[in-house]
């Protein structure tokens, strides 16, 4: 966690007091690992029960990017693929901050190598060289989980900015959406006020069938000859 804490503040990803604080809260005097069981180091204090580093970091890191995403001011960018989105928040969910197995392995670290003051108990070289590979070996994993931390941060903090950057074009659509929606709603109720204006003005027509037949009955009309013919 002092690793992180250090990789933050060299960044510049949180304030300086917001750093501060946290080293205050999970970084224990002498360098001392959170995961170091509190009973074997302090037999005033059997009852105190053993803190997993990594579940207390991931909570952490919800919080603080909780923070973060509600005071860091935000730069719009253009709005990710809603499938491109979804993968990588799937695969957050195998992110480091979720591997048990490594969690597992480091919370079950020797308190041999997690606390100098254990030191004085090493008798023999066989015993020192035993520790060193142990020693070795916690390094090693610690050194490649913080690093699988550091990405999974900055990988957090691209998928944060994805969401923003999704949750702003999709008010957009939203917006473009409703704007259509009322433009179309407007367009309904001109073509409704036309069908009820058509319908009334129908109904005032005359009926042609009820009119009486004008034709039936009546002698034809005489011919162009007939009118101008001359008896003689």
């Amino acid at each position: 966690m002092e690793r992180v804490c250090t990789i933050w503040a060299e960044r510049g990803v949180f304030e300086a007091t917001l750093i501060k604080q946290l080293q205050a809260t999970f970084v224990t005097p002498g360098n001392t690992p959170l995961d170091s069981p509190p009973n074997e180091f302090e037999p005033s204090s059997p009852k105190k029960s053993k803190t997993d580093p990594a579940e207390q970091m991931q909570k952490t890191m919800q919080e603080l990017l909780k923070e973060l995403n509600e005071e860091e001011p935000h730069i719009p960018g253009e709005m990710p693929e809603t499938e491109v989105l979804v993968q990588c928040l799937r695969d957050l969910e195998h992110s480091a901050s979720s591997d048990a197995a490594v969690r597992e392995k480091i919370a079950k670290l020797p308190p041999e190598v997690q606390d100098v003051s254990l030191l004085e108990r090493i008798k023999d070289k066989d015993a020192a060289d035993k520790l060193s590979a142990l020693v070795n070996d916690a390094v090693s994993m610690l050194t490649d989980y913080n690093g699988r931390l550091d990405l999974e941060m900055d990988e957090r903090k691209r998928v944060l900015k994805m969401l923003r950057d999704y949750r702003l074009g999709q008010k957009d659509q939203l917006a473009a959406a409703e704007k259509k929606l009322e433009e179309y709603k407007q367009k309904l109720n001109k073509v409704t006020t036309v069908r009820k204006e058509l319908k009334s003005h129908i109904q005032k027509l005359p009926d042609l069938t009820l009119l009486p037949d004008v034709t039936g009955g009546l002698p034809p009309l005489p011919s162009a000859g007939d009118l101008f013919s001359i008896d003689t």
